[in-house]
């Protein structure tokens, strides 16, 4: 017990670690004024210039408003290009949508099976075990819909345009 006491002793008189404490905390100190007389500046050289964020918003939105192409399934515009699909066997955009309606249009589902997206231009039919849990399931069957060696024109088009926002 007596050791206890002796070594509040010694952080109470600053003798010890209590003195590298006490310059740690002058030096915390230091630089938290040092962030607080700083706060609130940019640097300018690393920073990019409103005129040039306008400019890249132009772009994209003269981008989206001129290259409103036409789903050849339903005949309607499509308005979100990042989420539309390459038709089958050509290179037109579809909507997802649309495209999930024909596989699910030639695939003959069974109890406890469902279609769903898994990516990369694929469908797959799940299957699950228990119907009410949507956790668990087995991918039963996947469904090529994009050639993946293959890449639409109007893809690489939207692709180009935002990979030069900075």
């Amino acid at each position: 017990m007596s050791r206890e006491r002796d070594r509040r002793q010694r952080r109470r008189s600053g003798s010890g670690n209590g003195r590298r404490h006490e310059e740690n905390s002058q030096r915390e100190s230091r630089e938290s004024r040092d962030t607080r007389e700083h706060r609130g500046r940019f640097r300018s050289h690393s920073a990019v210039s409103h005129s040039q964020i306008q400019s890249e918003d132009e772009a994209i939105k003269n981008f989206k408003t001129s290259n409103q192409p036409v789903c050849p399934v339903c005949s309607k515009i499509i308005g979100d290009l990042s989420s539309a699909l390459m038709q089958r066997g050509g290179g037109s955009p579809i909507h997802f949508d649309c495209a999930m309606e024909q596989v699910a249009s030639e695939e003959k589902l069974g109890d406890g099976e469902k279609i769903a997206y898994i990516g990369q231009g694929r469908f797959g039919v799940l299957s699950y075990p228990n119907i009410r849990d949507v956790r668990h399931f087995s991918i039963k069957k996947i469904i090529d819909w994009e050639d993946r060696n293959t890449r639409g024109e109007w893809r690489n088009e939207m692709a180009d345009l935002y990979s030069q926002i900075k």
